[in-house]
């Protein structure tokens, strides 16, 4: 038997998924589990549900809290998490019965800090494969996953697809309030990792719910990002000085998106705000040479037109469907 690791699971209305999630959780072929369920003051049946799991596994730990959101239920469960590794579960989510099992063989295999798998996005709950004999495996440096994380290419913000040794995490507790608490979060506990390893196999499973907060429509919160992306941006500035140009293209074209989104999806009050908002963040990138050679030529017009009108930059982004 490995070293026990603590799965923390924030539940706030989920009824209908919790099940699902937490059977998953309970079958995990890893056994030396510390399952923490956070009832983050949920107002339906969820609360009944923590207690019943928790009579039937003596693995079960539940906290009954005031509802503080997202970020506040998982850093309660950090608060009392006793394992010498870290997971964390969305509680309308579910994973494979051997995704523990995989992450800690690879952490401990490759001597690393942090183990990631893929993700495989559903709508409908599906039966877990077999696992192959081979799969890809991608080492990174520090420096090598926090550029992969800029670029967004193979690493992932999210925070639920991983294995982490707890000293990694150390004191870094989740932004409260925050929409997009990953952004803030996630790079944070990168720098404290000398070595990731990610494994191209779906062994996550992301319910895509379209009455979730990421299924809703257009707010002014969700600009949140953005700000996530400018703190990590300031980050990197001063810590990664070679990656600057990328985490700068990053935070520029995340703006534009989130602009295009309001133009898109909001009233004209919400887009003025949201207008203000971008254009600070936007303002304060001063873009050199350097970042301009660092960029396709596509790029570099999306930039220039920025400077022209902002709005009728993303405007035209928006008339060709261009995303991110």
């Amino acid at each position: 038997m490995g070293e026990k690791i603590s799965v923390i699971v924030p539940i706030y209305k989920v009824e209908e998924y919790l099940h699902r999630c937490i059977d998953s959780i309970i079958n995990q072929t890893y056994t030396n589990l510390e399952i923490i369920l956070v009832d983050d003051g949920s107002p339906d049946n969820c609360p009944m549900i923590c207690d019943e799991y928790a009579k039937k596994d003596s693995r079960i730990r539940v906290i009954h809290k005031k509802n503080g959101g997202l970020s506040d239920a998982r850093n309660a469960g950090l608060e009392i998490a006793t394992g010498e590794y870290i997971g964390f579960v969305d509680s309308d989510d579910w994973i494979h019965k051997d995704m523990y099992h995989i992450l800690y063989k690879n952490i401990i295999e490759k001597d690393a800090d942090i183990a990631e798998c893929s993700i495989k996005k559903e709508r409908n709950y599906i039966e877990d494969f077999d696992i192959p004999y081979k799969y890809d495996i991608f080492s990174y440096t520090k420096l090598d996953a926090m550029g992969a994380l800029i670029s967004e290419d193979i690493i992932k913000q999210t925070v639920w697809n991983k294995l982490y040794r707890k000293k990694v995490i150390d004191s870094i507790m989740f932004e409260k309030g925050k929409l997009h608490e990953d952004e803030f979060w996630t790079y944070q506990v990168l720098n404290k990792c000398e070595k990731l390893v990610h494994m191209e196999i779906d062994l996550y499973y992301y319910f895509q719910r379209e009455d979730s907060i990421m299924g809703e429509r257009y707010s002014i919160k969700r600009l949140d990002a953005i700000e996530g992306r400018y703190k990590r941006y300031l980050f990197i500035k001063e810590k990664y000085p070679s990656l600057t140009s990328k985490a700068k293209k990053n935070l520029f074209f995340i703006s534009i998106y989130y602009l295009q989104q309001a133009i898109n999806d909001s009233d004209k009050e919400s887009l003025d705000k949201s207008y203000k908002s971008i254009k600070k963040y936007i303002s304060t990138l001063n873009f050199r040479f350097n970042d301009y050679k660092n960029m396709n030529l596509q790029e570099n017009v999306w930039v220039c037109l920025s400077k022209v009108s902002l709005i009728f930059c993303c405007k035209i982004r928006n008339h060709f469907n261009i995303g991110v």
